[in-house]
């Protein structure tokens, strides 16, 4: 045997092993991205557990103290057309409402960027945050008057947890 001969079997040996080496790498490369993306997720769901849990206490305060001046008794109550003309007629109660719906809103820019994880927020208080824009439908609109991005984040939150829940609900049902 020639050397000639020699170098064509090496070449003939070495296309299958180079083949193997691609499926070998392309197989690895799609394990790293999932567990890239699984630890993705587990830091969006701690990122969305530690904000809540930090914002938690003064966001519910918050909301207390407004629903209590303004006589609604929960979430589901009427706001009424007094009711907004309490909030622009009281600084301190408009400066509790607007600390409200922003600490609302933050989460809402913390989905929009990917930072929170929606399913979570859902859990944790997606009524919350749709009944609360809801009832504050009357005071965003007005604050809007001005700009109307104000609160834009909140809303898109808003309508993508409905139809998270509504998903869940179906999910649910079929079962």
């Amino acid at each position: 045997m020639s050397l000639d001969t020699w170098g064509n079997y090496a070449d003939i040996v070495a296309v299958p092993i180079g083949l193997i080496g691609l499926i070998l790498i392309i197989r690895q490369l799609r394990l790293a991205l999932h567990e890239s993306e699984r630890e993705h997720q587990r830091r969006q769901n701690e990122m969305t557990l530690n904000a809540y849990n930090t914002v938690r206490v003064d966001l519910r305060e918050t909301i207390r103290r407004v629903r209590h001046k303004l006589e609604l008794n929960d979430m589901f109550d009427q706001f009424r057309e007094e009711n907004l003309q309490d909030i622009i007629d009281d600084n301190v109660l408009r400066d509790d409402v607007a600390r409200m719906l922003g600490f609302l809103n933050k989460f809402a820019v913390g989905v929009k960027y990917d930072v929170f994880n929606i399913q979570l927020l859902n859990d944790l208080a997606g009524t919350l945050f749709i009944e609360t824009f809801n009832q504050f439908k009357p005071y965003i609109n007005w604050v809007r008057k001005d700009s109307a991005i104000f609160y834009m984040d909140y809303e898109r939150l808003v309508e993508k947890l409905k139809q998270t829940q509504r998903a869940k609900d179906l999910e649910e049902a079929s079962r």
